[in-house]
């Protein structure tokens, strides 16, 4: 028996030990058997697919360690969690560490003390790290997130084009590159970014029968509104709602709370504690829905999340279906909904430019940074903040575009940016410790003990001049971090300490001064990259306004014709027939109507704006006109405009609004019958609806909104 089988029985031991599975799931077992076989292989499973086996399983038979390479702080540490309570010895190495902690794994590193690590791609650009990997042997260099490699993927990294030389200085260890969403263009990136001679190709295939996708075209002022009917509709399960921008973000979520939600927000303005303590608790179900911006999300395997919301057109169709996958990875029927207005092609746009600087603004960038005043002490790198810059510039740009400016140099070589002094305070004396302590309070016991320590244990660094973070000073001293920052800004303002804080922009290293017109940058392709992101987007927005099967248009761009789900809001509303592939389609019509209610009553209010007609939109949609009548009241209850005079003569809405306003409490059955027969109860309905808002602050109980 050759020594990879026997390796492989080993792995599915330790799968069902470890994982408590006896089997694999698609595409797994082709990607461990690549890697035994000492071949690389670009592995494309679906979001959800299991593809963190594909490299942890081998890891634990292999010789060496192996290497992953994420971009995700928070998807290193939770798997570190998850593989060390298996008692699976694994690390992570980013810029979240101190320094002590980072030398205490560089250590273990070079004692083999760990199976895998986890390294951020930026850590490659240090010279003294790679010193240290190179004396390791590694036995699978592994890439996630790999379509960050491709200037043609969605979420194109710089700091990744390193990886090729980085294998090549490792000795060429198997690579396994692995991603979720890769068209063939980018697929073909990958092997060339990478350098993969002949690797295996595994596609498992992108459909996910269990997801309902639709597209609700309205206006921005409704789309709170229809989130909540959203979510009403679904009746429970955790759910995600995507935002574009922070500000947005927020909005939602006070929408959310005042009307009774369970949810909490995430975005990058946040502090990582923050961030990290949002996370965990909504892995937890202690949260149901958590509102984010693009910056929440990837590496989360939570298999319960029943819908993903986007409130505004995604950035383009392979960061969409990764989003929209985080939902019913437990296989059960889950919810994908756009909401779409107009004005969100506009803000897209926007990053668009921003994350595609013009040539002219990267030199002038450049030139700035060569005349930088604001240089740190220490370090002696330069201080920057994007919107510093922006005041500087010669043209009105997003801050955005700065920052994205910045990468470009850095990719071509020209500065580095260092992150690891980020977030730092620095602290150094201007008295001497008896003035110090002369000038606090003696009521301030917990403030003179905390001096004391600093005298006793770090005056030495406090003299030269300190570079710390709150969150280490704080632990060293076991006081609380808001009782340190405390006691820093008293002795800063009674000017006994020179102190500046912590610095939250990019520290800069110019590595080469020359001339601008002299950069070696490949603009031509940067010009091929700005017309694909417009192209991309030019995609997305076809999704929105595309009449045939939604998921079969996703799969079709992913390389994958001739599908049919049967149940988004397109094909429930052409009745498009049966999934030819799937075999347990086999929802009664009463289930799929339950699924698809919500969706249902927005395709008959955008049928009734185009037919203007409740007879026309009734037999367009096979519907009965009372249950148009339904929709259309929930379409209006939820804030949508409806034009009355199409429906209600002007007398009848004169009569129903008069009507209502005298009934204290307002109540359906008494108006009914202070009006009369005279007037329908379709005018009614629909009359109420529109003046929902004006007239109820609570819904009434006696009309059927459905």
């Amino acid at each position: 028996m050759s020594n990879a089988s026997l390796l492989k029985i080993q792995m599915l031991e330790l799968m069902k030990i470890h994982y408590g599975f006896s089997s694999f799931r698609p595409g797994q077992e082709e990607a461990v058997d690549a890697v035994l076989a000492g071949q690389s292989a670009v592995v494309i499973l679906p979001t959800g697919g299991g593809k963190s086996l594909c490299y942890q399983l081998p890891a634990m038979v292999l010789p060496g360690i192996t290497i992953v390479v994420s971009p995700l702080i928070a998807l290193m540490k939770d798997q570190v969690d998850q593989l060390e309570a298996m008692g699976i010895p694994a690390t992570f190495i980013n810029s979240s560490l101190s320094a002590s902690e980072l030398t205490k794994r560089l250590q273990g590193l070079a004692e083999s003390a760990y199976r895998l690590i986890y390294i951020a791609p930026e850590r490659f650009y240090d010279r003294s790290f790679m010193d240290k990997l190179r004396q390791v042997e590694v036995s699978l260099f592994a890439v996630d997130e790999a379509h960050c490699i491709s200037q043609w993927g969605h979420d194109f990294r710089p700091s990744y084009k390193k990886m090729a030389a980085v294998v090549e200085i490792l000795g060429k260890p198997p690579v396994l590159a692995l991603t979720a969403t890769a068209t063939p263009e980018v697929r073909d990136d990958i092997i060339k970014q990478l350098q993969l001679v002949d690797p295996k190709l595994i596609v498992t295939g992108f459909a996910r029968p269990n997801l309902q996708f639709g597209v609700l075209k309205t206006s921005v002022p409704a789309k709170l509104e229809i989130i909540a009917q959203t979510i009403d509709s679904i009746g429970g399960g955790s759910g995600i709602i995507y935002a574009a921008t922070r500000k947005r973000t927020e909005e939602i979520l006070e929408y959310l709370v005042i009307n009774g939600y369970d949810a909490v927000a995430y975005h990058a303005g946040l502090t990582a504690p923050e961030r990290e303590q949002i996370q965990n608790d909504f892995m937890a179900n202690r949260h149901q829905i958590i509102v984010a911006t693009n910056a929440f999300g990837m590496g989360i395997d939570k298999s319960n999340i029943r819908f993903v919301i986007h409130d505004s057109l995604p950035q383009n169709i392979e960061s969409y279906y990764q989003e929209a996958g985080r939902a019913g990875r437990d296989g059960n029927t889950s919810v994908c909904v756009i909401l779409y207005s107009n004005r969100d092609r506009y803000l897209r746009e926007f990053f668009i430019k921003g994350d595609n600087p013009s040539p002219e603004l990267i030199l002038e960038i450049y030139e700035l940074l060569k005349g930088y005043q604001e240089i740190d002490p220490i370090s002696g790198n330069l201080l920057v903040t994007y919107a510093e810059l922006k005041k500087q510039l010669s043209e009105d740009v997003p801050e955005m575009a700065v920052g994205t400016a910045i990468k470009i140099l850095e990719s071509g070589g020209y500065i580095r940016r260092s992150a690891e002094s980020a977030g730092l305070a620095f602290i150094k004396l201007k008295a001497d410790w008896q003035a110090i302590d002369q000038a606090i309070g003696k009521k301030a016991r917990k403030q003179k003990l905390i001096l004391a320590e600093l005298e006793k244990n770090h005056a030495d660094k406090l003299a030269a001049g300190w570079q710390c973070s709150f969150d280490d000073l704080a632990a060293i001293l076991q006081q609380k971090k808001a009782t340190v920052q405390k006691l820093i800004k008293t002795l800063a303002d009674l000017d006994l300490i020179e102190y500046r804080p912590p610095f939250n922009g990019s520290q800069i290293q110019i590595l080469k001064y020359q001339e601008a017109s002299s950069l070696d940058l490949n603009f031509s392709e940067l010009k091929k990259k700005l017309s694909a992101a417009y192209d991309k987007l030019d995609l997305i927005e076809n999704y929105i306004y595309h009449d045939e099967c939604r998921q079969a248009y996703i799969l079709e761009y992913f390389g994958e014709p001739g599908y049919a789900c049967a149940k988004c809001d397109i094909c429930l509303q052409n009745n498009s027939g049966r999934n030819k592939k799937i075999d347990y389609f086999e929802e009664s019509q009463a289930d799929r109507a339950e699924l698809s209610t919500k969706l249902t009553q927005l395709s008959t209010y955008e049928s009734f704006l185009k037919t203007k007609s409740l007879a026309k939109t009734a037999e367009q949609r096979q519907l009965t006109e009372v249950e148009v009548v339904n929709h259309l009241a929930f379409a209006a209850k939820s804030g949508l405009p409806l034009d009355l005079s199409k429906l209600v003569k002007t007398e009848e809405i004169k009569a129903i609004k008069d009507g209502a306003k005298e009934l204290k409490p307002l109540n359906y059955q008494t108006l009914r019958k202070l009006l009369g027969p005279e007037i329908s109860d379709t005018a009614i309905k629909l009359v109420l609806a529109s003046e929902f808002k004006k007239l109820w602050s609570k819904p009434p109980e006696n009309i059927c909104w459905n």
